[in-house]
C-alpha cells in the first residue's frame, strides 16, 4: 500500500509539473513558409512559448497575435522581411487581446499600412502599422515606414492600458493628424534607443502624441526632422508626464509652437541629460518657452528624500541639486539626514547655525 500512496504521489506531481511547465518542455520553432505557409496560419497553431520564424521577402497580411506569448522574428533582419500594408483594409499588425512582456515582435520592417477604421468609422483610421490596445508587447528592431493614418498614430495606436516597449526601431516618415508616428492614450510606451525621422502630424504631434495620464520613457531617442503643422514638432503632450533621459532633437519644427515638445494642459516631462541641437527645438509649456539646452535636471535631496525633478524646481523648493543627470540611488546619492535647527545643511546644529540664524533677523 506504501508503495502505491508514492506511486499515485510521483504520478500527480509529474502531471501538475507538465501543466505548469509543458509550454517550455513542448516549445517549438515554426518557420514561415516551409511549415505554415502564411504567418497568421503560424500564429494560428502555435502555443505559449513558441517561436515563429519569418523567411525574407514581402509579405501582405494581417497579423493578429491572439494573446498568445509568443515570439514573430524575421529569419534575415528588417531589411530583407517587409510586412506589406498597402492592399490591407486595416492596421498590419493587431495586439488586442491582452498580450505581455512575453509576445515580441523582432525584426521587420511594417510599411504602406492605411490603419483601421473601427473606431471612428470609414475613412476616419488609426494604427497605420499596429494597432496595440490593453497589450504590453516587445518590439525590437523593427522599421516602420511610410505608414499613413487619417486620424491618430501613423505608425501605431497604443490605448486603454497598454505598456508597450519598442527597442532599437526606427520610425520614417509616417504621417497621421495626430501622433504623425505615434499615437498613446491612456498608455505608457517605452522607447529605448529608438529614432524618429521626418515623421509629419498634420496637427500636433509630429512623432508622438501622449493623451490622457499618459507616462511614456524615452532613453537615449533620437527625433530628427519630424515635423507638426500645428503644435509639438517630436513631442505634443496633453495631461501627460513623460521622462526622456539622453534624448537628441535636431531640425524638428512646429507651425506655431514647441518645435522639440509642447507641452500642454496639465504636462509638465523632465528632461534629462537631453541635447537640442537647433533653434528650432524649443520646449513650451507652463513655464513659457524654454531653451530646452540649457535645462538641467536630476536627483534633488529635499526633507531627507531624493526625486528627480529640474534643478530650477528642486532649488525653489529649498532642496540640494545632486547635479544634471544624476539619479536617485543609495549607492551613488547620498542625501543628508534633514535635522531640525540646521540651518545651513551641513547635518549639524551649532553656532554656525546660530550664525545663519543672527542673519536672518537682520
Amino acid at each position: 500500500m506504501h508503495i502505491n500512496h508514492r506511486s499515485r504521489s510521483l504520478t500527480l506531481l509529474a502531471a501538475v509539473a507538465a501543466m505548469w511547465g509543458g509550454s517550455s518542455l513542448t516549445a517549438a520553432t515554426i518557420q514561415v513558409p516551409s511549415d505554415a505557409k502564411t504567418i497568421q496560419g503560424a500564429v494560428d497553431a502555435a502555443s505559449d512559448g513558441d517561436v515563429i520564424i519569418v523567411a525574407a521577402g514581402t509579405w501582405h497580411e494581417t497579423i493578429n497575435m491572439k494573446g498568445k506569448a509568443i515570439v514573430l522574428k524575421s529569419a534575415d533582419g528588417p531589411e530583407a522581411t517587409v510586412l506589406d500594408g498597402r492592399t490591407l483594409p486595416g492596421s498590419i499588425v493587431y495586439c488586442i487581446k491582452g498580450e505581455s512582456r512575453e509576445t515580441g515582435i523582432e525584426g521587420f520592417t511594417l510599411r504602406g499600412g492605411t490603419g483601421d477604421f473601427s473606431v471612428h468609422g470609414p475613412g476616419r483610421t488609426v494604427g497605420g502599422a499596429m494597432y496595440i490596445s490593453g497589450s504590453s508587447p516587445r518590439i525590437n528592431d523593427c522599421i516602420f515606414q511610410n505608414n499613413n493614418a487619417t486620424m491618430q498614430g501613423g505608425a501605431v495606436y497604443s490605448v486603454r492600458d497598454a505598456h508597450p516597449s519598442f527597442s532599437d526601431c526606427t520610425f520614417r516618415k509616417n504621417t497621421s493628424e495626430k501622433g504623425g508616428a505615434v499615437f498613446c492614450l491612456l498608455s505608457n510606451c517605452r522607447f529605448t534607443d529608438c529614432t524618429f525621422i521626418e515623421n509629419l502630424a498634420r496637427f500636433s504631434g509630429g512623432g508622438i502624441f501622449n493623451s490622457s495620464h499618459c507616462s511614456p520613457t524615452f532613453i537615449s531617442c533620437r527625433f530628427l526632422g519630424n515635423q507638426a503643422l500645428y503644435n509639438g514638432g517630436a513631442i505634443y503632450d496633453y495631461e501627460s508626464h513623460g521622462s526622456l533621459s539622453r534624448c537628441t532633437f535636431e531640425r524638428n519644427s512646429a507651425a506655431f509652437k514647441g518645435g522639440a515638445v509642447y507641452s500642454g494642459y496639465r504636462s509638465d516631462p523632465v528632461f534629462a541629460e537631453c541635447r537640442f541641437m537647433t533653434p528650432s527645438d524649443e520646449i513650451v509649456g507652463p513655464r513659457g518657452v524654454r531653451l530646452a539646452s540649457i535645462i538641467q535636471s536630476g536627483a534633488c535631496c529635499l526633507g531627507g528624500g531624493c526625486i528627480v525633478v529640474e534643478k530650477e524646481s528642486c532649488i525653489e523648493a529649498g532642496g540640494v541639486f545632486s547635479g544634471n543627470g544624476s539619479v536617485c540611488e543609495p549607492t551613488i546619492t547620498l542625501c543628508p539626514t534633514y535635522v531640525e535647527g540646521d540651518l545651513n545643511g551641513d547635518g549639524d546644529v551649532d553656532r554656525r547655525d546660530m550664525a545663519v540664524l543672527m542673519m536672518l533677523w537682520k
